[in-house]
């Protein structure tokens, strides 16, 4: 396999990978609100969001052993970070400021 037809395949295989986490992410945070809606306690959703980066964590450090997985970890999470910073951003601003 020549250079330009692996990249071909490397820039499908990203591109594959992020459809399914988004359908992923909706499908996780469908679960997790409705959790929320169907219980009175408002600390249910805040567990099962800790328990599910807790998870992610467990099955990096699984997968690559505890220095490179929690490097991992953080990666993914900074990356994660840094592309929903402006959707954060815009919701941040719809529901106004924080109250003091």
């Amino acid at each position: 396999m020549n250079n330009d037809n692996l990249n071909s395949e490397l820039d499908r295989i990203t591109d594959l990978g992020k459809a399914r986490a988004d359908e992923y992410t909706e499908r996780l945070l469908a679960f997790v609100e409705e959790m929320e809606s169907s219980t009175p306690q408002p600390s249910i959703p805040l567990l099962s969001e800790l328990a599910l980066a807790r998870v992610l964590i467990l099955r990096l450090v699984e997968r690559y052993g505890t220095t490179r997985g929690l490097t991992e970890a953080r990666d993914a999470f900074d990356s994660t970070f840094d592309q929903m910073k402006p959707i954060l951003e815009d919701i941040g601003k719809a529901k106004g400021p924080f109250p003091s």
